[in-house]
């Protein structure tokens, strides 16, 4: 039973850090857009 819980908690702690990767991933592409239209600016 115990391992049963263990299992429970990894797997949502995985579930958690899956989710922040994704919304760092996303944050990364916002911010390497606004650079991409700022280096279309200055050249």
């Amino acid at each position: 039973m115990e391992t049963l819980r263990l299992a429970r908690a990894t797997h949502q702690l995985l579930e958690r850090d899956v989710e922040a990767l994704e919304k760092i991933g996303h944050e990364l592409e916002r911010y390497n857009d606004g650079q991409e239209r700022t280096d279309d600016t200055d050249s």
